[in-house]
């Protein structure tokens, strides 16, 4: 059974294979921040900016919609 139901399976599977100070570290950090309780599905777009890749100027996310759907892709290339 899945003690954090909000983690993807394999999140838990690998934090289940550390031991006691990593495997706190890596739930800590990875509970922090997926929370599917807070941002759903035709929820009002957050404020917040972004940093632009080619010259790290501030886009405010909001700029982003222009009226359009948006999806957001969060992950970990590490």
């Amino acid at each position: 059974m899945n003690r954090h139901a909000y983690l993807d399976p394999r999140d838990s599977e690998y934090a289940d294979s550390l031991s006691g100070d990593e495997r706190d570290t890596v739930l800590s950090t990875v509970t922090r921040f997926r929370r599917p309780d807070r941002l759903r599905i035709g929820d009002p777009l957050p404020e917040l900016e972004l940093l632009r890749l080619a010259d790290g100027a501030a886009v405010p996310l909001a700029s982003l919609v222009d009226g359009r759907p948006l999806v957001l892709v969060f992950g970990s290339f590490t």
